[in-house]
C-alpha cells in the first residue's frame, strides 16, 4: 500500500521524468536536488513497486503527410466471453481498453497512422465481433484532437506571444482577470536569472528571498515574475482592459533582456516518412525502464526491419521530430491509482449553442483534470477523458462546467477497470 508521503514523491518523480527532452539521471536528479545515486534508487523503487512501468512519449496526431487517427469503440460484452478481450489487446494500434458502467461494458482508444491502416483493422474488429455474444458496438471517430495526455495541442500551432494573448483574451471573456489568480506562460529554454540581474539593475532579484526575478513593466500595471526554469507569471491583472498593448510591452520588455516570446513552435510544412513514424513508434511503445539509446534504435532497424540506419541520422531525425512538436514530450507510463489518481470518467458533452464547439473545447483543453479531448459527430459533440484523485472531484468538475453557463447536458461512463493503460498524461 502506498502511503500519502510517497503518493506525493511519485508524483513529483513523474512530473521529473517529463519534458521537451530526452531524460538524462544527472539533470533530473539536479533538478530534484538529489543525488545522482540517490535519484536512481528511488527511481529504481517506484519500479519495483510498479509504480511507473516504462518510458514513453506523446505523439502529436497532426501530423503530414497523413494525420495519425484516434477512433473509439464501444463494445458490449459479458464475462463469459474473455476470449473477446484477449483477442482485442493483440491489436497493435489497441491504446487502451476499459470496462466501463454503462450500455456498453468495454470501452477501447485506437490509434492508427493512415487511413489503409485503420480500414484494415476496422476489418478485423467487423470480424471479431461477428462472432461475439451480443454483436453489439459501435464506433465512434473523431473530427478533431484538441488535448492528448494532458498536453493542448493548440499550444503546438501557436507562438508563445499568440498563446498569452489567447490566454488573457480567455480570462477577460470569463470576467475573472480581476480575481487572485495569475497567468502563467513557460519559455523552452531555461533562463540564467544571476546574468539578468547582474546586466538589469532594476530587476528585483534576491534568492535568499524569493526565488525569481522581479520586473515591473513600465507603462503597466502588470508585475512579471521570471524563474530560471522558464516559468514566467503575470500577476496585478486587476482592471487590465487594454490586453494586446498590454501583451506588446510584455513582449517589448522580455524581449530587451534576451527572453524572446515570438518563436514559432512547428514548422506547419514538415512532413515525415516511414523512417520517421518508425523511430516515433519504436519511442512510444519500446521503451523499457531506462530510455531507449539511439545505439538500440539502430540495432532495431537493422534486426527487425533489415535496414542500416547510422546512430547520427536517428539522432538528427529526432532532434527534428522535437524541433517541429510532433514528439510533443518524453514521460513515462505509470499506475494511476498507486499515485493518488482513483477516478477516470469518459465525459460526452453537449454545449447549449452548437456553433460553439470549438470556442468550448478552447477554453476546456485549459482544465486540468481533462487528459484528453475531442470533437466527435454525435449529439454529444466533445468527448473528454477525465482524471480526478478523488471520487468526490468529479461532482465538483461537473458542478463548474455547468456554472459556466455554456454546457446543456453532459452524459458520462465510469471506468470500472483498465484492462490496457494509456497513462502517461501530464500530473496536475
Amino acid at each position: 500500500m502506498v502511503n500519502v508521503e510517497n503518493r506525493v514523491e511519485a508524483q513529483k518523480f513523474i512530473k521529473n521524468l517529463s519534458g521537451k527532452t530526452k531524460f538524462i539521471v544527472s539533470k533530473n536528479s539536479r533538478t530534484m536536488g538529489l543525488s545522482r545515486q540517490t535519484y536512481q534508487n528511488k527511481l529504481d523503487g517506484l519500479r519495483d513497486q510498479k509504480i511507473i512501468t516504462n518510458f514513453t512519449i506523446n505523439i502529436n496526431p497532426d501530423i503530414r503527410p497523413n494525420n495519425m487517427k484516434y477512433v473509439m469503440l464501444e463494445i458490449k460484452t459479458n464475462p463469459k466471453e474473455p476470449e473477446l478481450v484477449k483477442k482485442l489487446l493483440e491489436i497493435p494500434q489497441l491504446r487502451s481498453l476499459d470496462g466501463i458502467f454503462g450500455e456498453f461494458s468495454l470501452f477501447a482508444l485506437l490509434i492508427f497512422k493512415s487511413p489503409e491502416e485503420y480500414y484494415q483493422i476496422l476489418n478485423t474488429i467487423d470480424t471479431l465481433m461477428a462472432k461475439s455474444y451480443f454483436k453489439k458496438y459501435q464506433i465512434i471517430e473523431t473530427i478533431k484532437v484538441f488535448k492528448i495526455g494532458g498536453i493542448s495541442l493548440r499550444k503546438a500551432k501557436m507562438t508563445l506571444k499568440e498563446e498569452l494573448l489567447d490566454r488573457l483574451m480567455n480570462r477577460l471573456k470569463k470576467k475573472d482577470v480581476s480575481d487572485s489568480k495569475n497567468i502563467v506562460i513557460e519559455v523552452p529554454e531555461k533562463i540564467d536569472l544571476d546574468q539578468l540581474a547582474q546586466q538589469y539593475p532594476d530587476i528585483d532579484y534576491n534568492p535568499e528571498k524569493f526565488p525569481g526575478l522581479v520586473m515591473r513593466l513600465e507603462n503597466s500595471i502588470v508585475t512579471v515574475l521570471i524563474f530560471s526554469n522558464g516559468k514566467i507569471i503575470l500577476t496585478d491583472l486587476k482592471n487590465t482592459t487594454k490586453i494586446e498593448l498590454i501583451v506588446d510591452i510584455i513582449i517589448k520588455s522580455l524581449s530587451k533582456i534576451g527572453i524572446k516570446l515570438d518563436k514559432k513552435n512547428i514548422n506547419q510544412n514538415y512532413e515525415i516518412d516511414t523512417i520517421d513514424y518508425t523511430i516515433l513508434n519504436i519511442l512510444r511503445d519500446d521503451q523499457g525502464f531506462k530510455p531507449i539509446s539511439t545505439y538500440e534504435i539502430a540495432k532495431i532497424f537493422k534486426k527487425q526491419f533489415k535496414m542500416e540506419i547510422s546512430q547520427s541520422t536517428i539522432h538528427n531525425r529526432i532532434k527534428r521530430l522535437e524541433q517541429n512538436n510532433i514528439i510533443l514530450n518524453y514521460t513515462v507510463n505509470f499506475f494511476p491509482k498507486k499515485v493518488g489518481f482513483k477516478g477516470k470518467y469518459l465525459l460526452r458533452i453537449k454545449p447549449k449553442d452548437p456553433s460553439k464547439y470549438n470556442d468550448l473545447a478552447l477554453r476546456l483543453d485549459m482544465n486540468k483534470k481533462i487528459t484528453d479531448l475531442f470533437r466527435i459527430g454525435e449529439q454529444y459533440g466533445l468527448f473528454a477523458i477525465v482524471r480526478v484523485k478523488k471520487v468526490e472531484e468529479y461532482a465538483n468538475f461537473l458542478k463548474e462546467l455547468y456554472d459556466s453557463e455554456e454546457i446543456e447536458d453532459t452524459f458520462t461512463n465510469f471506468v470500472l477497470d483498465e484492462l490496457k493503460s494509456y497513462t502517461n498524461f501530464k500530473i496536475f
